[in-house]
């Protein structure tokens, strides 16, 4: 038996000692992570200082935001994505769909909708429509951004609808402060399919878990489904980078290098479509894994950097932890099936019993004490996520490989193509 030989040929004790280890990390960092976490409104709040006593009416007087929706072959959920926002309650709003050259009905189906009349009904919001040649996402938005006239850019993905007080709420935390950026509460809409939900469960702690990167203001994840942005932002430190595929990773990285404040706005919440099926899963977890890999190899000068704006947290221990564990799936494999080996032949289930309740308190803690309208069908698959999980590791066990691969054939990824059932079916 290949685990076997492998187990022999490497020592039992060596290998069950790294698993312990690796489970010390992991839950050392979740400790971290949840006691942290109770700063977070806390911290949020002086940024709400000034905006606390002032109408919403004042700000929009004052403030423009413009939400800028790239699509390439989105006809399923664009029109569900145009709608949430003429449903905002944040008024002065210009909203710009930029179409990179769909080749299906994407462009039909917008002009159809605009071309109704009570689309676009309204004294205050304002729909641009903008078609251009295949160029990537990173095009799409820097070509939304350089026509928009908005002092807040929102960027948001077209599979994505924002609740009607997302941006409303977030644009409070910009109003005469010093924030540069901030990302959105992003949750998952699927929950007809097991891995819809086990997607929801991901998202709800992985979220929960931006309250910290918020405290430490160390966020470098200002994901496309719901990013704020000053406008001064992208006149300072540039536009999106068109060569990398996750452009969303590298700019808010890009933004932490130069000591840009950056919060995770919890009452600010959009519900995406995940992928539905595991091939689909696996186009976005590669995209998501060459692109932050392209992002450390661009920015590996934050890792351990002691530049005065760089933020400790950051470089000392959220990179680097991230790298550690990007590394450790190229090993994963290995250690599950030393685990089911040991398991087997030893009958001590003590050991994984002890970490399946202590990840299972982590997952509950999170949907309890964490955002509103988290879902409840996804809380009771909970006590099973310890397994389902293994899903989603696999799929960035392949991911992690295949990244490598790509990068040593000097190879990219393109615009992520899947099947898109629309948020009103998921």
């Amino acid at each position: 038996m290949l685990t076997y030989s492998l187990a022999k040929f490497m020592g039992e004790d060596l290998i069950l000692n790294i698993i312990y280890i690796l489970a010390i990390i992991t839950a050392s960092k979740y400790v971290l992570y949840i006691i942290s976490s109770i700063l977070y409104r806390k911290h949020n709040q002086k940024y709400l200082k000034a905006s606390k006593h002032v109408s919403i009416k004042k700000i929009e007087d004052e403030i423009k935001v413009s939400v800028i929706i790239p699509a390439w072959n989105e006809s399923v959920g664009i029109i569900h994505c145009i709608k949430s926002l003429l449903l905002a309650t944040y008024h002065n709003l210009e909203i710009i769909v930029v179409n990179d050259g769909s080749t299906d009905d994407t462009d039909e189906v917008v002009k159809i909708f605009l071309n109704q009349e009570h689309a676009h009904a309204t004294t205050t919001k304002t729909i641009s429509y903008v078609y251009k040649s295949n160029g990537g996402k990173g095009s799409a938005l820097n070509e939304g951004i350089k026509i928009s006239t908005g002092q807040i850019i929102v960027t948001m993905d077209a599979d994505t609808i924002f609740e009607p007080d997302a941006i409303k709420n977030a644009v409070r935390y910009f109003y005469k402060t010093d924030l540069d950026a901030a990302v959105g509460n992003v949750k998952i809409a699927n929950s007809k399919s097991l891995l819809g939900i086990i997607q929801q469960i991901e998202y709800t702690v992985g979220f929960y878990f931006k309250r910290t990167h918020s405290v430490f203001n160390s966020e470098y994840i200002i994901g496309g489904a719901f990013g704020v942005f000053r406008r001064d932002v992208f006149e300072k430190y540039g536009y999106f980078d068109e060569s990398i595929k996750t452009e969303d990773i590298e700019l808010s990285t890009r933004l932490q290098s130069y000591g840009c404040n950056i919060l995770y706005l919890e009452d600010s919440i959009a519900h995406t479509e995940g992928p539905a099926y595991i091939r689909d899963l696996m186009k976005q977890r590669l995209r998501w894994k060459k692109g932050r890999l392209d992002t450390f190899i661009k920015h590996k000068n934050l890792f351990f950097s002691t530049h005065k704006d760089h933020n400790k947290f950051l470089t000392f221990y959220l990179l680097p932890i991230t790298l550690f564990y990007e590394v450790e799936l190229l090993f994963e494999p290995l250690f599950t099936a030393f685990g089911a080996y040991y398991l087997v032949t030893t009958g001590n289930f003590q050991p994984v019993l002890i970490w399946i309740l202590f990840t299972m308190f982590i997952y509950i803690y999170t949907f309890i004490f964490g955002s509103k309208k988290n879902s409840k069908k996804a809380f009771f698959y909970r006590r099973f996520y310890f397994f389902l999980s293994y899903i989603l590791t696999f799929v960035e066990v392949y991911a992690m490989y295949e990244s490598l691969r790509l990068y040593y054939v000097k190879k990219d990824v393109v615009w992520q193509s899947w099947t898109r059932i629309g948020l009103s079916n998921v």
